[in-house]
């Protein structure tokens, strides 16, 4: 059996050595579970617009973005149907650089061109995966989720006999510093334990994926090599048709394009029952770029163990699958254990 003693020095250890990242990870956390929200507060004349007339058709759009980027690669395009006062955003790669256009759909006006990767979510995203130090610094958040895990399966233990009594003694403001930053750890400990649980496992499991990737030998299987498809010929708006034909009640959100090579477009989106918890876009149709036709449906529901654990590890880490609800709830057992964190270190800072 380990001591208590053993426990605690483990506990203090894993908190100290992984305190400054797992600050870094519950901020930037809290950006990213309302990235959306906080992209639009940060570029209204970008993101918003107001709805006048008929929208003009996507093939449209993407003509006036190739006009303007005509050697650029589009990627993607979001669709906001179901958001009548929101921007349709363009996704493409030009000259090496990563692009986000927002157009306004009705007038097909360019709002405005950002470089996605020094957008303020993107760079949050990047530094609560890798420090923005990719991989090197994916391996060390990594090494901070064990150290979060193991911080609070060693709390628990150390103080297993009176876990529930903090909420009887609460936080003794009248007693010495130490007393009143070991309260408010323990107190705060106890709420978010669950919480601090999931974000440290579905982490862990995240960055084992990224080692996976970094120093596997997964062989991709060879592709027959197509003809290169000119842009302007792919029918955009025919093909969207045709998914929504081919799959009942389809709700399109997203399209992919055809990357180099390939001669298929992807249109994600969802269903009205879709189950929110397998992922942001659940259903998707593939279409061959030649012609519109419809080559293949997908339906999350009916995906393999594999792919639905991995989406449900997803929504339960970034928790967007309970709207604006589970986005409070998120934010505020985040920055818990932001609390929990700077409040061990500065029982740790007294004691010495």
């Amino acid at each position: 059996m380990i001591s208590d003693k053993t426990v605690y020095s483990l506990h203090r250890i894993s908190g100290l050595v992984g305190g400054l990242f797992i600050l870094i990870i519950t901020i930037t956390g809290s950006i990213l579970v309302v990235d959306r929200q906080v992209d639009k507060l940060l570029n209204p004349n970008q993101t918003h617009i107001e709805p006048v007339g008929q929208r003009q058709s996507y093939g449209r759009l993407l003509t006036t973005v190739r006009t303007r980027y005509p050697a650029a690669q589009i990627r993607s395009i979001q669709l906001s149907e179901k958001q009548t006062n929101e921007a349709v955003r363009v996704d493409l790669l030009d000259a090496g650089e990563w692009k986000w256009i927002e157009m306004n759909p009705y007038t097909g006006a360019i709002l405005g061109t950002r470089n996605a990767n020094a957008t303020l979510v993107r760079r949050a995203r990047e530094l609560h995966e890798n420090l923005l130090l990719e991989p090197a610094g994916g391996f060390i958040m990594g090494l901070a989720g064990i150290c979060l895990l193991a911080s609070v399966l060693t709390g628990t233990w150390y103080y297993r006999r009176s876990l529930l009594s903090v909420f009887k003694i609460g936080v003794r403001w009248n007693k010495s510093s130490r007393i009143v930053y070991a309260d408010i750890h323990k107190w705060l400990g106890v709420v978010a334990l669950l919480f601090m649980l999931m974000m440290s496992a579905t982490g862990i499991f995240f960055h084992w994926e990224q080692i996976e990737r970094e120093f596997g030998d997964e062989r991709k299987p060879e592709q027959t090599p197509v003809t290169p498809i000119a842009f302007e010929r792919i029918p955009v708006d025919s093909s969207i048709a045709m998914a929504k034909t081919s799959i009942a009640d389809f709700q399109p959100e997203l399209i992919d394009f055809p990357k180099p090579g390939d001669s298929t477009l992807v249109i994600r989106g969802n269903r009205p029952n879709s189950i929110r918890m397998l992922g942001k876009y659940t259903v998707s149709a593939t279409i061959d770029a030649r012609n519109g036709h419809y080559i293949s449906g997908f339906d999350a529901r009916d995906a393999d163990l594999e792919y639905i654990a991995e989406h449900i590890f997803e929504e339960l880490h970034f928790g967007r699958y309970g709207g604006w609800i589970s986005q409070v709830i998120y934010i505020l057992f985040a920055l818990a254990t932001a609390v929990v964190t700077v409040t061990g270190l500065l029982i740790w800072f007294v004691k010495r």
